[in-house]
């Protein structure tokens, strides 16, 4: 079903993006030093225009971006056995559900801004219908996974009871080390793909670089090993490399504010990046708590049960093993 849904949205998306990129292209090019300084006037409506679905593209790419992140993670939860990790993808699947209604809005609202002016309104009136098909699908891909989930989620809860056993302490510091471990796999999409895309959009549009933006850059490039450094962090339970992780988290928010301070512009249009950049915030400071907690567990008889590996899983296997022995339990004295 993830599969079907990501082939599916994302041809979807190309077809608006390339709309999109073609109603932008019937527009004059504008300077974007007059646009800072334009008003709401009519007359100035097509300018608006060309810069706003200039980037309504690139939250096209972002889109696109996502569903092929989905998809992976669908993967990983399944063959990993995350229950957090199934049931919060599928709340991200109906938040994009409800970003794909604000895509039909915002498109009607361009075009029916456009109608106003001389210029061809063609590609944004079948951009439109498109981007109704793409909600509607969206709606029926978020109904199906919900379901799905919960129903997969109740296995998995079974599975890890089989894994772990019944100590109630073992179980919630194994509930916060999954909830840790999801929280950078969704840094994977929040932080570095969107800071991916916003880098490719600043090199595209040709602007002038300065010293944050070759920090915006450092900083995406550290982000993806940053991430799997923060999983051997937590799986080999060393507080100096959680430390370190934690302290480039809040490099992290660091670099988000700078590219919001980008971002908010006068008579900025770019909603949809601004709810992406704070969602990044948000996330960074989620996975900084989550990681104190998980640190506050480490010593404490989890480390057997998160390990990879086959090495790792021969451990955990053996220590089933002596868990389950019944030679020193039905031990009988001679006297």
């Amino acid at each position: 079903m993830a599969l079907l849904q990501c082939i599916f949205i994302i041809g979807l998306q190309a077809a608006i993006c390339s709309q999109n990129t073609l109603q932008a292209n019937l527009l004059p090019q504008s300077d974007s030093r007059l646009l800072n300084s334009l008003t709401n006037n009519s007359s100035e409506i097509h300018l608006r225009a060309k810069e706003r679905l200039e980037r309504i593209k690139w939250e096209n790419i972002a889109f696109m971006g996502f569903q092929i992140w989905y998809f992976g993670m669908a993967i990983d939860a399944t063959v990993y056995q995350n229950t957090a990790e199934i049931l919060v993808l599928a709340v991200l699947n109906c938040l994009c559900a409800i970003l794909g209604a604000l895509e039909i809005v915002d498109g009607v609202k361009w075009l029916n801004l456009l109608k106003k002016t001389q210029y061809d309104t063609t590609p944004l009136a079948v951009a439109e219908k498109i981007e109704i098909g793409l909600a509607i699908a969206i709606l029926g891909f978020a109904i199906a996974m919900a379901y799905l989930s919960f129903e997969m989620s109740k296995q998995f809860g079974w599975n890890i009871y089989k894994k772990i056993g019944a100590d109630v302490r073992i179980q919630k510091m194994y509930r916060v080390f999954q909830f840790f471990v999801l929280s950078i796999k969704v840094d994977i999409f929040t932080e570095f793909l969107i800071s991916l895309f916003y880098l490719i959009q600043f090199a595209v549009g040709g602007v002038k670089s300065n010293w944050d933006t070759w920090f915006q850059l450092v900083i995406t490039i550290l982000l993806l090993p940053m991430l799997y450094f923060a999983r051997t962090a937590g799986s080999t339970e060393s507080p100096g490399r959680m430390i370190t992780f934690i302290t480039f988290q809040g490099i992290v928010i660091v670099h988000f504010v700078l590219i919001l301070r980008e971002t908010f512009k006068p008579n900025n249009n770019w909603y949809t990046w601004i709810v992406f950049i704070c969602v990044g915030m948000a996330t960074a400071i989620v996975t900084i708590v989550l990681g104190s907690f998980a640190m506050r567990n480490f010593g404490e008889g989890l480390k057997p049960y998160v390990q990879r590996g086959a090495k790792n899983k021969s451990k955990h296997t053996d220590l089933e093993l002596n868990k389950t022995t019944t030679n020193g339990t039905w031990k009988i004295d001679d006297n």
